[in-house]
């Protein structure tokens, strides 16, 4: 079953917004609920997007001000998945929560943490509920942390736009290989867009198998495909146990990624209720990991003085 059949949402167009066809409008405006263009089209012709009240035609023009609205499914619902998450914060508009690595966020797979949330979070009652809670934003399925999830239409949509226009703070934990010993911001387009990565080395350690490993701190401006990991890799710092992006090949492959989100904070959705701001520590692997090199280094130079 598709994710696009199962959530709802609101949007209103930007001033700034160019006129566009509807069924490119609803899959750049709703870019966690529908997969492609052609399920936007979909959509339409199921009559589940509504342009300012009324449903309305893929081929539409809509224009700056045009509210748009994608109503769920009430005859399709996704099977809960039983997977406890830890809930760092929720309201009856929205929630963060963690995200243990190895579980894609969504997609048409049962085990996602998308299916997950309705078993470790309450309904809203609001009166634009969503059928479900639902993730505003993607993490990698091997990286953990941080996941912002909208219980409401408005407040989901809301949450969308302040993830597309860089209006939440994002703080990545990652151990990367090599020495980097001050900060640096990667300016470097992805996919013939924008992209910026500030980086903040905080400690280093000497390494048998690779010399040196770098405990960073990574914010991204922007939220493209695999950022942090890009452009760590084009700095020549990939990250730990990243097998797409190590040239030489992955260090520590088969032990997971390296890399954790551990800050984010962002206005609510509400507006007048106060700063989400939440930051969690490094996750156990990766304090684990520093400690065994750190031994392993220690022992091989007792042995070679």
């Amino acid at each position: 079953m598709s994710v696009e059949t199962l959530r709802s949402g609101v949007v209103t167009l930007a001033s700034s917004a160019e006129p566009r066809r509807l069924d490119r409008a609803v899959a750049c405006a709703f870019p966690t609920l529908i997969a492609s263009r052609a399920a936007a089209k979909r959509a339409c012709k199921q009559g589940r997007v509504l342009v300012n009240g009324a449903p309305a035609e893929p081929s539409r023009w809509v224009h700056p001000g045009d509210r748009l609205q994608l109503v769920a499914s009430q005859s399709a619902r996704a099977a809960v998945f039983g997977l406890s998450l830890r809930v760092l914060f929720e309201d009856p508009w929205m929630a963060v929560v963690y995200k243990p690595p190895g579980y894609p966020v969504s997609g048409n797979r049962h085990r996602t943490i998308a299916h997950a949330l309705p078993f470790n979070l309450a309904p809203s009652d609001r009166p634009d509920a969503l059928p479900a809670p639902w993730p505003a934003h993607r993490l990698d399925a091997a990286t953990s942390g941080l996941l912002v999830v909208g219980k409401t239409g408005h407040a989901l949509a809301a949450l969308n736009e302040a993830f597309a226009t860089g209006q939440v703070r994002k703080t990545y934990r990652a151990l990367v290989r090599g020495r980097l010993e001050g900060p640096v911001t990667v300016d470097r387009p992805l996919d013939l867009k924008a992209a910026r990565t500030h980086v903040v080395p905080l400690d280093t350690c000497r390494s048998v198998r690779c010399g040196w490993i770098t405990a960073v701190d990574a914010s991204p401006a922007q939220g493209r495909t695999h950022q942090l990991r890009r452009h760590l890799s084009a700095l020549g710092h990939p990250i730990l146990g990243d097998a797409l992006y190590t040239a030489s090949g992955p260090l520590l492959k088969g032990s997971g990624l390296y890399l954790s989100a551990t800050h984010v904070a962002l206005r609510h959705p509400r507006g007048d209720l106060p700063e989400v701001a939440l930051e969690v520590g490094q996750p156990h692997k990766f304090t684990a990991l520093w400690r065994r090199t750190r031994e392993a280094w220690a022992a091989k130079h007792r042995q070679h003085p």
